[in-house]
């Protein structure tokens, strides 16, 4: 049996790194200085991105995760910010859980690259779980109505729309779409240690959003948790890649003693115990990608252990990729920093290893299968 990716993976692989090769990357990351791009939205959606989990009835191109996993690992070798990683995954739930009017509407302004949605989701002093979601969502005339705040909201300044976690009144938490550009939303730009990511903090003031689906519903939060956490894991396999190049280059290049610092045995050991760490989590990550896109039943089982395993190598990999620069990795010349302070965020979005460490274990003592990523517990 031939688990490998097929010819057209790999395809849209390429065509992606090739494309954010030229366009992106430290270079224009530098240029960009924690600004949003137009130009790279344009390019990425130029290429269909935004519609690759998005049915063919709905003017998408119909692929899976198995697909997807690839094109994330080019976002975070290439470290791509906010908001396409996010559209994607908001195509996808609106394609599964929203009302026909909802996918009539969005989709093919999704598709036409005219609407750019960022996730919600993380709040001050609550952990990332469905079941720690603290803003509120009221009915009113013919809408909801949102109040409170979001923090490590990534790309909110590019997004037409949200898609926002809340608490109904029947304590329920649920996704809600908003329009941005409400007089009653306000998005602030972080102050965070990786100012490329372009993450925010969202204030909400009675600000209008209706249900995704027709009424509030616990699933779609629960995969979309679940999506993005397999998300973030994916990125991390790129980003340790990209770390790992850059060292063997600086390897190769950086003299001592007359021989590049590459032919001593330290350097070696090293860039291999890097290489084992990174393809063991590449391993998890794309076992979770085909466990989600065939909904079985290990499938939420295999994106914690993709998140634990991601997590712990891209912090390997980082740290001893800026050990091997030595001290000029600490400066702004180099581009390593740019990998470390991604890979930091990464890490701990969505659960940090230890987290989902913890949930592996409680996954296995109560039977060892979670459930489908759309029907597990918000607990």
């Amino acid at each position: 049996m031939d688990f490998d990716f097929s010819s057209d993976q790999y395809l849209l692989r390429d065509s992606v790194r090739t494309f954010l090769s030229d366009q992106w990357g430290p270079r224009k990351l530098r240029a960009a200085a924690g600004e949003p791009t137009r130009e790279l939205w344009v390019g990425l959606s130029g290429l269909g991105l935004q519609t690759l989990l998005v049915p063919a009835e709905y003017e998408g191109v119909g692929l899976d995760w198995v697909d997807l996993v690839l094109v994330l690992e080019e976002f975070g070798r290439a470290l791509v910010p906010g908001p396409m990683g996010e559209t994607i995954l908001s195509a996808d739930i609106i394609a599964r859980f929203g009302s026909p009017r909802q996918r009539a509407d969005l989709l093919p302004k999704i598709a036409t690259g005219d609407c750019r949605f960022a996730f919600a989701h993380a709040q001050t002093g609550a952990g990332h779980t469905a079941a720690e979601v603290e803003l509120s969502a009221q009915p009113a005339e013919g809408c909801w109505h949102l109040q409170g705040k979001k923090i490590l909201v990534p790309g909110a300044q590019a997004a037409t729309h949200l898609l926002v976690s809340a608490r109904g009144p029947d304590g329920v938490p649920a996704l809600y779409i908003c329009e941005t550009g409400q007089s009653g939303l306000l998005v602030h730009p972080h102050r965070a240690v990786d100012a490329s990511s372009l993450l925010c903090q969202v204030q909400f003031n009675a600000v209008s959003a209706q249900p995704l689906g027709a009424d509030p519903d616990r699933r779609a939060l629960g995969w979309l948790l679940e999506s993005s956490t397999l998300a973030a894991a994916a990125q991390m396999v790129g980003i340790a890649a990209a770390a790992l190049d850059l060292a063997v280059d600086y390897a190769r290049q950086r003299t001592q003693f007359d021989r590049p610092i590459g032919s001593f045995q330290a350097i070696k050991h090293k860039c291999a115990d890097m290489l084992v760490a990174l393809e063991c989590a590449r391993s998890t990550a794309y076992y979770a990608s085909w466990a989600l896109a065939q909904q079985d039943a290990a499938a939420v089982l295999a994106v914690s252990m993709a998140k634990a395993a991601c997590g712990d190598a891209c912090r390997l990999v980082c740290n001893d990729a800026l050990q091997i620069h030595g001290g000029v990795g600490f400066t702004w010349d180099f581009d390593i920093h740019f990998y470390l302070k991604r890979g930091k965020l990464h890490e701990y979005a969505y659960g940090d290893a230890s987290y989902h460490r913890e949930r592996i274990a409680q996954i296995l003592l109560d039977g060892g299968i979670a459930g489908q990523p759309g029907e597990i517990p918000v607990t």
